[in-house]
């Protein structure tokens, strides 16, 4: 399969994006081992100060208060940059819990929901095979907004394809935001009608604290 987008500088929605750039920065940060990773897109990358959010360390508490998690999502990435960024961002981290996202952008940039599905399966197989006892949650399709009827049968069929993973592999869930009315109603949603607002991911947060408990409550 070819490489069809730029992996460290590339064209995107009518600018110039760096990521590589993205990835020195979280490189300048610490490394903390054996946290739980949040790993994809914006709706991740957007989820910190930069943008006038609370960041998703100091809300995704353990059951102790302790902060244990970590993001390492950057924007505008795809499966095909998760992938090639995974020996960098997320291998020195060894974490226990990956939450993965890979759908989205891949589609924009040329990339069919299967090939999508093909690359992040990659990111999901390096880590089961890196980290033996990890915990990985395959986050599908974040929100419907704006979705064309023929984007949202493919985002449905790529949930499929996501569900049909966990089920032979244990050490994977399925995080179902698609179906969710609550959480694709207008008033969560910036102008663009694609990133949530603080309101947003107060209920993005409300979401993962029920999805991860089990998970957070280790730490």
């Amino acid at each position: 399969m070819p490489v069809k987008i730029g992996l460290k500088e590339f064209e995107a929605w009518g600018g110039k994006a760096s990521m590589e750039n993205a990835v020195k920065k979280y490189e300048e940060e610490p490394i903390i081992k054996g946290q739980i990773v949040f790993y994809g897109p914006s709706n991740y990358t957007r989820w910190g100060e930069k943008y006038g959010h609370v960041p998703l360390r100091r809300v995704l508490l353990g059951k102790s208060g302790a902060e244990c998690c970590l993001n390492r999502g950057f924007g505008s990435s795809c499966a095909e940059h998760q992938l090639y960024y995974y020996p960098r961002l997320i291998r020195p981290l060894e974490p226990k819990v990956l939450v993965y996202s890979s759908f989205g952008n891949g589609e924009d940039f040329g990339y069919t929901s299967e090939e999508t599905w093909e690359i992040g399966q990659r990111v999901v197989e390096y880590a089961l095979a890196d980290f033996p006892d990890i915990k990985i949650y395959l986050a599908g399709v974040q929100n419907r907004r704006n979705m064309t009827p023929e984007r949202y049968e493919m985002a449905k069929e790529y949930d499929a394809k996501l569900i049909e993973y966990t089920k032979t592999h244990p050490s994977c869930k399925y995080l179902n935001f698609i179906d969710r009315k609550d959480m694709n109603n207008e008033e969560l949603f910036v102008e663009d009608g694609v990133h949530y607002n603080q309101k947003g991911y107060d209920l993005y947060a409300d979401y993962f604290r029920e999805a991860l408990k089990e998970e957070l409550d280790r730490f």
